[in-house]
């Protein structure tokens, strides 16, 4: 039986990788620092799952669980305060690897082994999560045979208000609030910059803010663009506009604030939909758009999980793939990935060139 071992398995995000996981016939390790909840999780999913105390951010710990030909899930953030020793534990023991990271520096670290990976002929397979994994795909369905490459793009991440929200999450979102990051198009700072997009039904015009997510890396040199802009936005506005003063603040206010979302998050986390959206809107050279996105009505954090679900089934299989550090949509076919979200009640709307 194939078998995966994910770090940070009992965690928001990490539930949902592990369940999906179980579901499609992978024997699980639940991996974390809090031995008692990932032995839980195990116990409630059945044999042959079990669950095991060990630290992501130990290389000791990692070592202490990795084997091959297991698979190491990362579903352990925050990824900013993260290095890397459950890459280097892969690296050690031959396992293939799998991430949900959206974060940029943590992508680049993970690229920067890519080299060592292909010698070992592993495979590390980052961000699969909706940023940059599905936003990614969504590129790569835009720019399938087209003659020309897009100028710009601009990705957009919808967060249902009634989608739980992990600690990690929300510690990684308050990180880059405010904050000037130098990519190479220029310096971006944290969810500022306010612009207005207009998502497919039943979301809608929604106002949004930057997000520091690894695309400004990753499309220039993937689909050619010279532009990248990534947004996010929230369902309730109440949040999306509290985080914009926020990441407005500085010092003293800020902190002031940060120890109120919470509390607040919490209180407020019945109203509305558990659904999100995922976009990404690409500019020609004809100077027109077009844009591809997947949304889901509901359980929206299943579809933020699934990208690394069919990446780690991919890597648990026979099949012969490509080694080195890859994002998703270069280890996996964009349409493949689009068709399994289908079956799992996620909708894609794909919109050509347009004035």
């Amino acid at each position: 039986m194939s078998a995966a071992v994910v770090f940070g398995g009992y965690g928001t995000f990490g539930t949902h990788v592990v369940r999906e996981l179980a579901r499609l016939g992978i024997a699980v390790i639940v991996a974390g620092r809090d031995g008692q909840r990932a032995e839980e999780l195990a116990r409630l999913l059945g044999r042959p799952h079990r669950g095991v105390r060990a630290d992501a951010s130990s290389l000791e710990s990692c070592l202490s669980v990795l084997h091959a030909p297991l698979v190491a899930v990362n579903c352990a953030g925050p990824f900013h305060k993260l290095g890397t020793a459950v890459l280097e534990a892969c690296l050690t023991k031959g396992c293939h690897y799998a991430d949900i990271a959206d974060d940029r520096s943590y992508t680049i670290q993970v690229r920067r082994l890519h080299r060592r990976l292909a010698e070992r002929g592993l495979a590390a397979v980052y961000g699969c999560s909706s940023l940059p994994g599905l936003s990614g795909v969504l590129a790569a369905l835009q720019t399938e045979g087209a003659s020309a490459r897009p100028l710009k793009a601009r990705v957009t991440l919808f967060i249902g208000n009634a989608n739980p929200k992990g600690e990690a999450a929300i510690a990684s979102l308050l990180h880059t609030l405010g904050r000037p990051v130098e990519t190479p198009l220029g310096t971006v700072k944290g969810y500022r910059q306010r612009e207005v997009v207009e998502l497919p039904k039943p979301f809608g015009k929604r106002g949004v803010f930057n997000f520091l997510s690894p695309e400004y890396d990753l499309f220039p040199e993937a689909f050619g663009v010279r532009q990248v802009a990534v947004k996010v936005g929230f369902e309730l506005r109440l949040a999306t506009y509290s985080l914009a003063l926020l990441a407005a603040l500085g010092g003293p206010g800020r902190a002031s604030m940060q120890r109120w979302l919470g509390p607040i998050g919490g209180l407020l986390s019945g109203v509305g939909s558990s659904g999100g959206a995922v976009m990404t809107e690409l500019l020609w050279e004809n100077g027109r758009w077009s844009r591809a996105a997947l949304l889901v009505r509901s359980q929206g954090q299943t579809m933020a999980a699934m990208p690394c679900v069919l990446a780690v089934e991919a890597l648990c299989g026979e099949s012969r793939r490509p080694s080195g550090a890859l994002a998703l949509w270069e280890f996996l076919d964009a349409r493949t990935v689009v068709e399994r979200l289908k079956t799992e009640g996620v909708e894609l709307i794909l919109e050509p060139v347009q004035g």
